[in-house]
């Protein structure tokens, strides 16, 4: 059994790695290393998809540094800071212009991967290719023009990847993707229609994408989990090893945007 300090460092790399693989996809995307701080850009205009992790510990000129650097590529983006390290480091974000969400954002393992129990009888999962899970985000709600960008062919066929969607009485209402770094496997992007919620949906893409962290061999399965969703991961059995501060730019009233400043040359 891996100790703890273990487990934290693989949530923290599969945390990072996927925005990696997202930048490594995106037309425009690019990363970069300010020693403690990972700095990505995807160059999709959301905030989610761009900015700064500090998963160990790192100084304040290194924070600054990268979110200067992300700043030049005019952007949305946000900065998240391993609990430890918050500290030292909520001035740097303050300066940015950046702002705390006062709900931390918990990274979870399950560790060793079990086999996955049976669905719910009226729910099905299934790994498609990219454009069937392209037809599902956009039908809850992403534009299309966007999940085309962000589901990239290239990121469908990455061999680090896998799309799953599932399935109510036959009809797509959730999805959900696997994402491989080294020993652990990270489930990410799980989402269920509004409608179909609370009926074992969310629950069965979740296994989907862990199984296929199981095929690839990982051991250990890693996820981040909104407010929301917290107690069905843990009744899945994924216990919080790490959890991050988010900052985030504050959200102004339309025609009170912050200025973006001009790109470094």
């Amino acid at each position: 059994m891996p100790t703890r300090a273990e487990l934290v460092d693989l949530a923290n790399e599969n945390f990072v790695a996927s925005f990696a693989k997202l930048a490594e996809h995106g037309a425009t995307g690019e990363v970069r290393e300010f020693g403690g701080v990972f700095a990505f850009v995807s160059g999709h205009p959301v905030s989610l998809f761009n900015g700064c992790v500090v998963p160990e510990a790192a100084t304040s000129v290194q924070l600054e540094e990268a979110l200067e650097w992300v700043r030049g590529h005019r952007v949305p983006y946000q900065a998240w800071i391993a609990e430890p390290f918050v500290g030292d480091l909520r001035a740097a974000a303050g300066d940015a212009g950046l702002e705390q969400d006062p709900v931390p954002y918990p990274n979870m393992v399950l560790h060793p991967v079990p086999e996955p129990p049976g669905s719910a009888p009226s729910v099905t999962v299934a790994s498609v290719a990219r454009d069937e899970f392209v037809d599902v985000s956009v039908e809850l709600g992403l534009g299309r023009e966007l999940a085309e960008a962000i589901y990239s062919q290239g990121f469908a066929d990455d061999t680090d990847v896998r799309m799953y969607v599932g399935r109510l009485e036959g009809r797509p209402v959730g999805y959900s993707m696997a994402i491989r770094s080294g020993d652990a496997s990270g489930v990410y992007n799980v989402g269920v229609a509004s409608p179909a919620r609370r009926r074992g949906v969310g629950t069965a893409v979740t296994w989907a994408a862990v199984e296929a962290g199981r095929a690839w061999g990982c051991e250990t399965a890693v996820l981040q989990s909104t407010e929301m969703a917290i107690s069905m991961y843990a009744a899945m059995g994924f216990r919080t090893v790490v959890s991050y501060a988010v900052f985030k730019e504050p959200v102004r009233p339309i025609g009170q945007e912050t200025p973006v400043p001009p790109s470094p040359q």
